[in-house]
């Protein structure tokens, strides 16, 4: 086992009270599954500073959220025909390295610039999956850093990020406090005049801490290393930590390993 894992079971260990206490509390809820495993319990714990009553709060407006957004949180088979298509079109991967300050790092890329197979709203639930998954099974991590890779942005995938911007909108009020993953920073890499219009249309529903972590590169990756050690980042992102590709097919892996948990929608949100 890991060092980082280890780290986990401790946390865990050292909260046990709490965790009985926050399990004992989710056994009166009719909307909030009584099967939440630890391992995603501290986590929303840890992102409330293990307040008890945040933390309730916190695991409330989540599942009440998938519930109001059911189209971001169900149908999640990563082997269906839209998740086929749509990793045709774009790249998703999670580094295996966390950041010096202990952030987990992922990459969405546009694959190339064929738009016909890109779904706004399938790579965000993309996105999602990942997160539920590595919840369950990754190291405990305090925050994470999200690359979105433009270079194959084109105007057609413009349009299409458009046409479904209020899955945009709901994805990033998500993300702004309603979930055990705390966005520390976002970085947009080959950032296009598109990609502009598109961080000035979603800012206003941004928290104030996304806003502060907001990072936008036109070119080179220079300014992406001043934030993030190159020891974290594929070779594609001029790192020296292996190829985009094999982070990829190791994430998938995982997803794919977790299918069974991913696709029971009652892990998640239970409706009465």
């Amino acid at each position: 086992m890991s060092d980082i894992m280890k780290n986990l079971e401790k946390l865990i260990e050292d909260n046990t009270d709490k965790l009985i206490k926050l399990e004992d509390w989710i056994a009166t809820q009719n909307h909030i599954p009584n099967n939440i495993h630890r391992n995603v319990l501290i986590r929303y714990l840890k992102v409330r500073d293990y307040d008890l009553e945040e933390t309730k709060k916190l695991i409330d407006g989540n599942v009440k959220f998938r519930i109001k957004n059911k189209y971001l949180f169900t149908n999640r088979d990563v082997d269906s025909e839209d998740f086929r298509k749509l990793l045709t079109s774009i790249h998703f991967a999670r580094f295996p390295k966390l950041s010096k300050e202990g952030y987990a790092i992922e990459s969405i890329r546009t694959a190339n610039q064929n738009a016909s197979n890109f779904s706004l709203k399938e790579a965000l639930k993309l996105t999602i999956i990942s997160h539920d998954t590595h919840a369950l099974i990754g190291p405990n991590n305090n925050g994470i850093i999200q690359i979105y890779d433009a270079s194959e942005f084109t105007f057609k995938h413009f349009i299409k990020v458009v046409s479904s911007i209020q899955a945009a909108i709901n994805y990033t009020q998500y993300g702004s406090g309603l979930t055990y993953v705390q966005p520390k920073q976002i970085h947009f890499l080959c950032c296009s005049s598109f990609i502009s219009k598109i961080i000035l249309m979603l800012k206003p529903f941004f928290s104030k801490e996304i806003v502060d972590g907001l990072h936008c590169h036109r070119s080179g990756f220079e300014k992406l290393h001043k934030f993030i050690d190159k020891e974290c980042l594929p070779i594609e992102y001029g790192g020296t930590n292996g190829t985009f590709e094999e982070h990829m097919e190791n994430t998938l892996r995982n997803l794919q390993n977790n299918r069974d948990y991913i696709n029971n929608d009652e892990n998640f949100f239970l409706i009465s």
